[in-house]
């Protein structure tokens, strides 16, 4: 039994290794997943739901992290693991954790119990027992084996023998417990932070029902315990924002996280960002458009439409083709023309014809005439602005634009404070704050990739990537160069020393002085190395300030 459970352990561990896993105890992509589910469990793979237009990103139709279902490319989702557990992953015991983007973490995996160490907080481990016997811990004990219980937390004594006034329901010597009878001790005065203590019919203590939860330390099996979360934060454990806290279990309680704005649709949210689950405008029996996602995770089908669907519908004057049975006579044009359909649906006079088009005086049917508007703008015609003018005596919507309306249009990425959803993140930048231009278009100036190692534009540095700069090359003499955390160059451990000049903070530098100059008597007083004055030639006449 020993030897196939050192290959199957070996097998994992090699397996984890080999598939690219190699942070063990903090596992959050699928290369770690058991159940061999390749891709990235963060981002949706093939068939991910998008836009009306078809984009993509987000879960597979069907798949919503945190319904408690494990489906497509999630590793986990609430308690169901499929396959997957601490050991099957090449750990030591504990507990897998589920992250909020249905993603695994580790770090309630023992990893050191099992390694056949002596790890700080493990009193064994496997065969090393630290010249413990069953003797030396029930000393009444004529012999029998000792081991070591599986978590590393205490000896196993249910191999010990039983000593001869074992079970008298007395405390004799020799024996820790008898019966009821615990001599005083609980699970705390044995180290443990809570759990019950009981004695085992070898009159030895069993410490099986305690637990290190509740000490305030975290020890091996746990994710948390009290205030010590291991590092970890809402955000980290995939999802947008909260305030993360341990249970009384010494698990992680997210009743306090919000996945609400992790780009990723989870259970009881409509959408999140750029993943709408599938929804698009058609699915909610729209013709056309773009859906959009409220900052509290509800789908908005403001920008969609049924114009272009071929049918009048309300608000529509005609629908491509379809002009409702009018035209320019009709619609009073005395000169005939030709009627058309504008994309918005609306009626399209520019080739309708007046009479008396052309004499810069606006009559009825005309919308406008030349020059004279009727005091009409794009404003007026509810576009957020631009140029209106005057074609065939109706107006030419050509130079109008929705863009500044708050609302995102056809050919718009977004719309002043209306961002569609994105972010600086969902646009591939590390951080920042995504704005929008004057014209409708992402302004990823705000954005950066400061943070990730290379030196991107707009950076110096880039953590230790200083992109072979040095003091040197700033200018200064020597020294060390750093980089701030704004990816600018930190020139704190820089200096000017040795270039021959006095710079500030400088006493001389490279050059030589009398030291009468310097309030001595004589000699000569030289530039330290370090640019101040060095006195050991300098003295006084008669007694020096070195005399007694």
């Amino acid at each position: 039994m020993r030897a196939a459970h050192l290959t199957l352990t070996t097998l994992a561990t090699t397996w984890l290794f080999l598939q690219g896993c190699t942070v063990e105890i903090r596992c959050f992509d699928a290369e770690c997943d058991p159940n061999g589910n390749g891709g990235t469990a963060a981002t949706g793979g093939a068939g991910a739901g998008g836009d009306a237009e078809g984009g993509s990103g987000g879960e597979g139709a069907g798949e919503t992290c945190g319904d408690g279902l494990r489906e497509g490319d999630e590793l986990c989702d609430g308690t169901d693991f499929g396959q997957a557990t601490c050991q099957a992953l090449g750990l030591g015991p504990g507990q897998l954790t589920c992250t909020g983007s249905c993603t695994l973490y580790a770090g309630g995996c023992n990893s050191q119990c099992g390694n056949g160490m002596l790890d700080p907080g493990e009193v064994c481990d496997g065969d090393l027992l630290s010249d413990a016997t069953c003797t030396s811990i029930i000393p009444a004990s004529p012999g029998g084996t000792l081991s070591c219980r599986i978590d590393c937390s205490d000896y196993d004594t249910t191999a010990c023998e039983i000593p001869v006034t074992c079970g008298n329901s007395a405390l004799d010597p020799g024996e820790l417990c008898d019966g009821t009878l615990l001599n005083d001790q609980t699970c705390q005065s044995q180290g443990f932070g809570s759990g019950s203590l009981v004695c085992l019919p070898n009159c030895s203590l069993d410490t099986s029902g305690c637990s290190n939860c509740g000490n305030g330390v975290l020890n091996g099996g746990e994710v948390c315990d009290g205030a010590q979360l291991g590092g970890q934060t809402c955000a980290t454990q995939g999802f947008a924002g909260g305030d993360l806290a341990c249970s009384s279990s010494c698990g992680f309680d997210y009743a306090g996280c919000t996945s609400c704005g992790n780009g990723v649709k989870n259970a009881g949210e409509e959408c999140d960002g750029a993943d709408f689950g599938g929804q698009t405008c058609g699915t909610n029996g729209y013709s056309m458009g773009s859906l959009n996602c409220t900052a509290e995770c509800d789908i908005s089908a403001a920008n969609c439409t049924n114009c272009g669907d071929g049918a009048i519908n309300s608000g529509e004057q005609c629908d491509g083709g379809n002009l409702n049975g009018q035209s320019c006579t009709g619609l009073g044009y005395a000169g005939g023309g030709s009627l058309a359909c504008h994309p918005s649906c609306q009626f399209n006079v520019n080739d309708c014809k007046s009479q008396s088009c052309g004499n810069n005086s606006i009559e009825n049917p005309e919308q406008c005439d030349g020059s004279d508007l009727g005091g009409q703008s794009c404003a007026s015609l509810g576009y957020a602005g631009g140029n209106l003018s005057c074609s065939s005596c109706a107006f030419n919507t050509g130079g109008c634009t929705y863009c500044g309306n708050g609302q995102i249009n056809g050919g718009e990425q977004c719309d002043g404070g209306n961002l569609n959803g994105y972010s600086c993140q969902a646009l591939g930048y590390n951080a920042g704050s995504l704005g929008c231009n004057g014209s409708c278009g992402f302004d990823v100036g705000g954005c950066s990739t400061c943070g990730d190692g290379a030196v991107g534009a707009g950076e110096d540095c880039d953590g230790g990537n200083l992109n072979g700069a040095d003091c040197s090359t700033l200018g200064y003499v020597g020294g060390s160069l750093s980089c701030n955390g704004n990816c600018t160059f930190n020139a704190g451990g820089c200096h000017l020393c040795g270039n021959g000049a006095v710079d500030g903070g400088e006493e001389c530098d490279g050059n030589s002085i009398e030291c009468w100059e310097l309030g001595w008597d004589y000699g000569t007083a030289y530039c330290s190395p370090w640019c101040t004055w060095d006195y050991g030639s300098c003295g006084f006449i008669g007694c020096d300030p070195f005399c007694w």
